[in-house]
Parts: structure tokens; sequence; C-alpha cells
């Protein structure tokens, strides 16, 4: 499905009307993790702009348990649940955050094979906005760490941004046209205030 010129721009000021509105949140995440608020607003920018139809119905797919489906990346981080469990866990284990924290109730460690576990995850993505862009933070952070080896953003370059980025999006270790699309947001992000 092809969007035009004057769609992308509409729907690029409805996403930077979106990260203006939760930007306290942002910035909070991005105190409580240490990753730069423009590495979260980048990425959200990147996946709500690349977000179709085919993203709805594979939502209502997952949610109304109707097809075989089981997982889809959902909400503004477009993160599926397994992923974010993944990530969860890793947070978890770094002692970054807690699941009562994270507002979940399931035992710890959360089981990436169990369809129960895999699913409270993704409908709390679904449902919930704020859970969304932390689960999307802790993905960035495990991203970083099995990228670079370390979480120490100040001392990233442009190619360690554009691995990480690449990696939230893609089970690869080299750069893609993603990455490189979302660190411009990036450095977009990076030069004005939220």
């Amino acid at each position: 499905m092809k969007i035009s010129r004057k769609g992308r721009e509409l729907k690029s000021r409805r996403i930077e009307r979106f990260i203006r509105e939760h930007a306290a949140w942002i910035r909070a995440l991005s105190k409580k993790y240490g990753i730069p608020s423009a590495a979260v607003c980048a990425v959200m920018h990147k996946e709500m702009q690349e977000t179709d139809l085919f993203d709805t119905l594979a939502d209502a797919a997952v949610q109304t348990r109707l097809l075989p489906k089981k997982d889809s990346s959902t909400g503004p981080m477009q993160i599926f649940g397994k992923v974010a469990l993944r990530a969860v866990n890793f947070g978890v284990s770094r002692h970054l955050t807690t699941l009562r924290e994270l507002g979940i109730t399931a035992a710890y460690p959360l089981d990436e094979n169990s369809d129960k576990d895999v699913y409270t995850v993704w409908e709390k993505l679904n449902r919930d906005v704020h859970f969304n862009m932390e689960a999307g933070v802790l993905n960035l952070l495990c991203c970083a760490e099995e990228m670079t080896g370390r979480i120490d953003f100040a001392s990233y370059g442009a190619e360690e941004w554009m691995l990480v980025f690449t990696r939230y999006n893609q089970n690869t270790h080299h750069i893609t046209p993603y990455g490189e699309d979302v660190y411009l947001l990036y450095l977009k992000y990076s030069r004005e205030s939220i």
C-alpha cells in the first residue's frame, strides 16, 4: 500500500503530536534507564510511520484468538509479545525494574515458550501505551548490550547507534536501511527538546 507524500507528511505530524503528548513519560523512561529520549522518540517515530492496516488486522487476530496467530507487533513501539517478554526478563535480571513496577503479576522469569505468558505481555502492550514504551526501551537496552557489549549510550558513535536501531527491528548484526533511517530521526530528535 503506497502512501502519497502528503499522506506521509500528515502521518508524520500525527506521530510528532503523539510523541509531544507523551513527552513526560518518555523523559521519565530516559531518566530511569539512562537512554537518550531522542533514541526512544526515533524508534517510536519509525515504528509508527511503518504501521499500516496489516498491523491492525494482525492485532485483531491475536486479540480475538479466532486465528492461530498468537503474537504480533503492537502499540507505538510495534513490539511483539515474545520480544517484550524477553526484554522484561532482561530488565528484571539486571535489576533495572521489577515485574511489580511494570504491572505484571506473573512469576519471574516469564516463560517465552508459554502461550499464556506471551499473551499476557502482548495484551498489556496492546492496551497500555506506557508499558508498550517501557518494553520498547527495555528492548533497546537488550539490543544495545547484544550489539555493542555495553549500555553506555554517551560513548556511542553513529555506527553503534545504527546497529542498535537495526537490531530493534531485525535479528541481524549488520546495519540496514531501517537502522540508518532511525539514526537520522535520532539526530532530528536530538536537536529538539521534548
